[in-house]
This record gives C-alpha cells, structure tokens and sequence, in this order.
C-alpha cells in the first residue's frame, strides 16, 4: 500500500498573496484542516489550522497574507513512498497532515484520518467482521494451530496482528475473521487448549 492510493489528489491550494480571511474560508467552506501553498504550480509552503488560530487577531488580519504565516519548509512524502514510512513521518513530527510530491510537483495531501482509513482497511475492521484474540498453547505454530481450527469451522481469516505484551506475558494474536459464530470458535479452540482473551462481532 503506497501513499498515492489514500491520499487526496488534486487538493485545494493558496498562494502566498492570499489573506488570512481567504484561507481560513476556504478551510471552512471544504471541511478541511491543511492548505499547500503554491507559486506556478510548485509548493512553496504549508499551511495548518493551527497556523490560522495563531494570527486570529481582528486588528492585523488585513495586514497579515499567507506568506507570512505560512511553514515555509514543510515536511513532505512521495506519492510512491509505504503508508508505513508516511505513518512514521506524521508520529515522529507529531503533524496531522502533509503535502505529497511526485516527480517535484504537488499531487496530494495526505492526512492521520487517511492513513488510519488505510490501516482499518487493511485489517478489515471497516467490513462486518469478528476478532478473536487468542493466547496460544505454545508459540511453536501457533498461527497454523490456531488457524487449522478457525478453518475448520469454515471461518474466513482476513488479518492476524500479533499484539505486543509486556516480556514474559506471552503471545496473543488478534484474529480478524469475516463474520461468524465467534462464540462457537472460542469453545472449539479452548478445546484445542488456546487461551481466548476475548472476542467480538460487529
């Protein structure tokens, strides 16, 4: 999964002439927290909404452009780059968003709600689906033990994510399954001797 499968292309923009009241309109009126700021077609800047609030003072907006305002060096990702490595650019920075560029020229903006649409998407949680969450008998095989019975009882698996647990405190592994009897699972596979943590459907 790459960037330019999630993010927005074409996104709306600002130059650095327009006023603070420009942007805070177009912000409003398109349900959007991020504008790129260009100058003939290439990004020049970044502006936020937290950006807007700082110079949110009547007396200087019609003194007060983009430019003034603006991040002049934004944190950028290419459009061909992992949702992984994007998701650890926004956590280390600590960002919501941040424009995409693909061959030096904006393309997209890509924001925390699109990448976590693309990691639900991934695990399946956006579709009707059951988890289980299941500590295994022994870590040897444990997915092939625990997915022999979940196939057994003709169950779909559509993601298995190993939950990370304090040393010691063994494995558990977050089944996600396409939805099903999840309370006949946990009894056939407590019988095999897993431990289930806990279950659901939705």
């Amino acid at each position: 999964m790459i960037v330019k499968q999630y993010m927005t292309a074409n996104p709306i923009t600002v130059t650095k002439e327009a006023t603070v009241e420009d942007a805070i309109q177009l912000l409003k009126t398109n349900f959007i927290r991020h504008l790129p700021v260009v100058e003939n077609d290439r990004l020049i800047g970044w502006l936020t909404d937290a950006n807007l609030r700082g110079a949110l003072f009547p007396s200087m907006l019609e003194e007060i452009t983009i430019k003034d305002i603006m991040i002049h060096d934004p944190i950028t990702v290419e459009a061909s780059e992992s949702i992984e490595a994007a998701a650890r650019l926004l956590v280390k920075n600590r960002i919501g968003g941040m424009p995409v560029i693909e061959n030096e020229q904006l393309v997209g903006v890509i924001t925390v709600i699109d990448l976590l649409n693309a990691f639900l998407e991934m695990l399946g949680i956006l579709q009707s689906s059951s988890r289980i969450d299941v500590k295994p008998r022994s870590t040897h095989g444990a997915i092939d033990s625990i997915s022999s019975v979940i196939e057994r009882e003709g169950s779909e698996i559509i993601s298995v994510c190993l939950v990370p647990q304090k040393s010691g405190d063994g494995q558990i592994y977050s089944f996600r399954l396409g939805r099903c009897d999840a309370k006949k699972l946990v009894e056939e596979l407590e019988k095999e001797g897993h431990e289930v943590i806990s279950y659901s459907t939705c």
